[in-house]
């Protein structure tokens, strides 16, 4: 059994992701009414990631009306208001109420684990488990664990939600605003540092982003996508555009400070993993050819 607290936007998509998964699923949300949560998670699992029929078997959903009804969950996902104390009574709620090896899991987007359960009994159980908003649809989910959190439960948390179709992502440790939430700052305070003076409107910045990387970042990753476009592979892109780089780092730094021999290293190895040199524009073909697919899909189906 599965159990939500906290059934917005986040908890309601968690919901129908772990129904679609198979698993029997319990939502608790005093603030929220019954009727109003079950249409939620429902509405989400209407059709299923792939655009297609709902699944044939999915698991059972239970609106509870009393805290107590989580107490039989193996796993339970927290996905309240982003407010640290009312995490941090929360969890000291969970603590006392479920059985000792149920994994309390967090979708906070940006505080630490070590900062909401650390005087807390049983906290090697909790872990931060972020995801990609809405999870049903987008299955990245930031795994971060505390110092006090224990190996297995992240490997748990890891096969749980790998089992459900999604992505789990380790990150070796907390940081504030963990991974995901900093790459998208990054580039969200660019767009805003461009608007702000008057290179681009905000339409155009998006239109940038929509129209552009966008598309290609949803085939590829940001470091895939670059490998693919050097004769030589990501090495060969750093090399012939370094000038450019440089110019976009921080004062008195250069693309070499960043982009030390080790962290060089560790991105060819990747790259070439996922498409050494021989088999470069065989993928270009194929990348290029789906992101027409994808071209073509929107505009028949605009949002």
């Amino acid at each position: 059994m599965i159990g939500i607290v906290g059934c917005g936007l986040i908890g309601s998509s968690w919901a129908a992701a772990f129904l679609r998964g198979g698993h029997d699923v319990v939502v608790f949300d005093p603030a929220v009414d019954g009727q109003t949560l079950r249409e939620r998670t429902v509405h989400r699992l209407s059709v299923d990631a792939s655009g297609g029929a709902p699944p044939s078997a999915p698991g059972r959903l239970t609106v509870a009306d009393a805290f107590d009804a989580l107490s039989g969950c193996a796993y339970v996902q927290e996905s309240i208001a982003e407010d640290a104390s009312a995490k941090r009574a929360l969890f000291s709620q969970l603590d006392r109420a479920l059985a000792t090896e149920t994994i309390v899991a967090s979708s906070t987007s940006a505080l630490c684990m070590s900062d909401l359960a650390a005087d807390l009994p049983g906290r090697a159980r909790f872990v931060v488990a972020h995801p990609a908003t809405p999870p049903h649809a987008l299955p990245c989910v930031e795994i971060v664990p505390a110092p006090f959190t224990a190996e297995e439960i992240v490997m748990r948390t890891e096969a749980l939600l790998s089992g459900i179709g999604q992505t789990p992502v380790r990150l070796a440790h907390e940081m504030p605003g963990f991974a995901m939430n900093r790459l998208q700052g990054a580039l969200l305070l660019e767009m805003i540092d461009l608007v702000r003076e008057g290179v681009v409107t905000p339409g155009g910045a998006d239109a940038l982003i929509r129209d552009g990387f966008g598309m290609r970042w949803a085939l590829l990753g940001p470091l895939e996508a670059v490998h693919l476009n050097a004769p030589g592979g990501i090495n060969d892109y750093f090399t012939r555009y370094r000038a450019m780089f440089d110019g976009f780092c921080p004062d008195g730094t250069r693309l070499d400070d960043l982009l030390t021999p080790q962290t060089r290293a560790a991105l060819q190895e990747y790259c070439l993993a996922e498409t050494p040199l021989s088999q470069a524009q065989a993928r270009r073909d194929r990348r290029d050819d789906a992101l027409a697919a994808l071209r073509a899909w929107r505009a028949e189906r605009a949002v």
